[in-house]
């Protein structure tokens, strides 16, 4: 099969900055937007998170089922099956997003129950609409190549166009935090040094918290939007580009013709590559397909049977779990040191505002650079130890952050810190990826059911542990040091402790099916 040209790679890049560049806001900001900017107590801050990340996690499988079936509007099926979903995601989500950061339009002064209700309306077609283009996007992979390198090599583009929006992100925030201020805003932080200080002199015990003049408050909620219309904007130029640049091959049904009998049977045009491919003007091998009613039976040799995966399918394979507890370990390390970095720079280091933009944006720097070798690390030494050598550099940043404390911590130590976990983060999201899209192979029928599969494990446990950690917030700086350092070197010990399992299996094998189990009449036929 010959290599995909580079400009499907890197429109195809593109196709996900949207949601990345939403994403990184969702992860990086919406805590310490609602918790500073909108003055919501820590749970309910944490309970707007919940609600998106189940939202999303009960989108994903179910969209990831409607996306394997046919299409049967023939303009969207020409248009692509898995396209089609992007693109309706894509306006989901550029209709709700921008409400997500912004004061409570006509219920500012409401309760925070009634302000909550409003929030969750969006959030709720915000990730359904992300859930969308994360699925169809994912499931292009498969069906763009074979080739696992290829594979690899599509992850890690994606994963750079996502540390592009990342940094992009990091990289807005700095410059709208730090040019945006107005007399008003300086008026309001003035009130709110005022009304700490004068709290501070009639304090009996020190106050362990001083406050500072450039920390986030409720006068930034503007910049906070501001900054969200401008990832919307980006996000659907990319989104445009990916549209125009990226075919999706068609997927059609075939009519095959025995004794006077019509059946109808599903074929991916995709399957003109590496041998597999079917002869349109053969009867013998169309009769082969179709003997005995099995429409599921791809390959027969001898008295042994490989076939498609039905959904259910998926739940016999054992590797299946086993990926699925690697990504969910992943996409826990990488979540939560994205969450709780901003309020870890504000509330235990006590630094400036702008310092929530330049700390995440040396992080997923650092990640960038990593991400452009990954594809060769994954050749050299192969997914499992790679995956494994991830896990180490993030734990040594896990403990750095524990042991980390004074002034050159601050100044530059934090920064150092920020690289560590971003190249593990970068090393860990490309190679889960690339084993969940080994785990698929060539069945990607089920590519959509799988990925969504894999989502909602991660979405569901990422906003169960959140709010716990939210529910446990003792509104002490030091909450957050704990925070990163144990819950995502936990994280980091999971991931080691699945990839030992994975030793005894190969990704990507497959149950082998007699003809018996397939279809009872093939055995019969067999025997006779």
């Amino acid at each position: 099969m010959k290599s995909l040209p580079w400009v499907v790679k890197l429109t195809y890049g593109v196709g996900h900055v949207f949601n990345d560049l939403c994403a990184s806001m969702w992860f990086s900001y919406l805590l310490i937007f609602y918790e500073k900017v909108l003055q919501f107590d820590p749970t309910m801050a944490g309970l707007v998170l919940l609600v998106g990340q189940v939202a999303d996690g009960l989108s994903t499988p179910f969209v990831g089922i409607l996306s394997d079936m046919e299409n049967k509007i023939p303009m969207c099926a020409r248009y692509g099956r898995r396209k089609v979903w992007h693109l309706a995601g894509t306006i989901l989500v550029a209709v709700s997003f921008p409400f997500i950061f912004n004061s409570c339009l006509g219920c500012r002064a409401s309760s925070q129950w009634t302000q909550f209700a409003y929030y969750v309306f969006f959030v709720c077609v915000f990730q359904f609409g992300w859930a969308c283009v994360q699925i169809s996007h994912l499931a292009l992979i498969p069906e763009l190549t074979t080739k696992k390198h290829q594979r690899t090599e599509l992850n890690s583009i994606r994963y750079a166009f996502t540390v592009l929006s990342n940094l992009s992100v990091f990289a807005v925030t700095f410059l709208v935090l730090k040019t945006g201020s107005n007399s008003d805003d300086a008026n309001q932080r003035v009130i709110r040094q005022t009304n700490c200080t004068a709290q501070d002199d009639v304090a009996v015990e020190p106050v362990e918290k001083p406050c500072y003049l450039d920390t986030i408050g409720p006068e930034d909620v503007g910049k906070f939007h501001n900054v969200a219309l401008i990832c919307m904007a980006v996000g659907l130029v990319f989104s445009t580009i990916f549209h125009f640049g990226v075919r999706e091959k068609s997927f059609t049904k075939v009519r095959v013709s025995k004794g006077g009998q019509e059946k109808e049977k599903r074929r991916d045009k995709r399957l003109n590559e590496e041998g597999n491919q079917l002869n349109e003007g053969n009867g013998e091998n169309e009769e082969e397909r179709t003997d005995g009613g099995c429409d599921d039976a791809i390959v027969a040799v001898e008295n042994v049977s490989y076939r498609r995966m039905k959904l259910l399918d998926w739940f016999k394979e054992i590797p299946f779990y086993q990926i699925a507890i690697l990504y969910l370990a992943t996409r826990l390390y990488v979540n939560l040191y994205q969450v709780y970095i901003p309020l870890y720079v504000q509330e235990t280091l006590n630094l400036g505002e702008t310092f929530i933009a330049t700390v995440p944006f040396a992080m997923f720097l650092a990640g960038f650079l990593s991400s452009v070798s990954m594809k060769h690390i994954n050749k050299k030494i192969g997914r499992k130890r790679a995956f494994t050598a991830g896990c180490i550099v993030g734990l040594g940043g896990c403990l750095w952050v524990w042991l980390g404390e004074g002034s050159n911590y601050g100044h530059w130590g934090i920064f150092a810190v920020a690289a560590l976990l971003g190249i593990a983060g970068s090393t860990l999201l490309i190679t889960s990826l690339s084993f969940t899209a080994d785990l698929i192979g060539d069945n990607v029928e089920g590519a959509a059911f799988v990925y969504g599969f894999m989502s909602l494990t991660d979405k569901i446990s990422n906003g169960v542990l959140i709010m716990l950690i939210q529910d446990f917030n003792p509104d002490e700086g030091w909450y957050y040091r704990y925070v990163i350092a144990f819950a995502c070197g936990s994280a980091c010990i999971l991931g080691i402790l699945v990839t030992l399992t994975l030793t005894r299996f190969k990704v990507g094998d497959r149950r082998v099916y007699t003809r018996e189990e397939i279809s009872p009449e093939m055995g019969n036929e067999s025997n006779t």
